[in-house]
């Protein structure tokens, strides 16, 4: 399987304007909602500048402060999200799977492992998941082994959004809300935006003719 480029992502993804969910539009407006300062990443081989951006967004915009990181490379990932916390003035806890957590987590997130692995490492949370709870997959692009576990993982009953910003995946666990997919770009740009604007104005017109 060809690993999915960057271009075609953008072919099929959507901004604020293609997203109709209420919560999925306040995650896309987060995800669009550019930190006041930059947060650089120190090691780009563990998490690209592109998702080191993004996963800032999403902690300071959704205000999440209880988290958990589970897999590969948590060491340089807290490093990371401590250096993004600390730059930003954003309170970050930092909690262990090796002692009992009280409560929901903010945030959790999954550095690159296959989805079998996943799912249970989630599943030993289950308990600290609420409808608003962030889980974030690394690297859900960088191989086609990596797309086809993110492939995967996105047709799990229990995950109900599933949402893919080419350099991460975000998923929730809503049981109150009808499963749905997006792909959302995290950049603006006005010639994008006018390519896909006239995508869509042509599939609308087409449909109707």
């Amino acid at each position: 399987m060809a690993i999915l480029s960057y271009n075609s992502f953008l072919w099929n993804s959507v901004n604020l304007h293609g997203v109709h969910s209420p919560f999925v539009f306040k995650i896309a407006k987060a995800l669009l909602t550019k930190t006041n300062t930059p947060v650089k990443t120190d090691n780009p081989q563990v998490l690209s500048q592109e998702a080191t951006e993004i996963l800032c967004r999403i902690m300071v915009n959704l205000r999440c402060e209880r988290m958990v990181a589970l897999g590969e490379d948590t060491t340089a990932i807290n490093q990371l999200i401590r250096k993004c916390a600390e730059e930003l003035n954003h309170k970050i806890w930092f909690l262990s799977t090796f002692a009992p957590i009280s409560g929901n987590l903010d945030m959790i997130y999954i550095s690159a492992m296959d989805s079998q692995a996943i799912l249970p490492q989630i599943e030993s949370l289950s308990s600290n998941i609420g409808s608003n709870t962030v889980c974030i997959i690394s690297k859900i692009h960088n191989s086609a082994q990596a797309e086809y576990d993110w492939e995967t993982l996105k047709k799990n009953p229990r995950i109900t959004v599933s949402i893919d910003t080419y350099h991460l995946g975000i998923v929730f666990f809503r049981p109150e809300q009808a499963k749905e997919h997006f792909n959302i770009r995290t950049k603006t740009s006005k010639v994008t935006d006018f390519t896909l604007g006239a995508r869509d104005l042509w599939g609308l017109l087409y449909k109707q003719s």
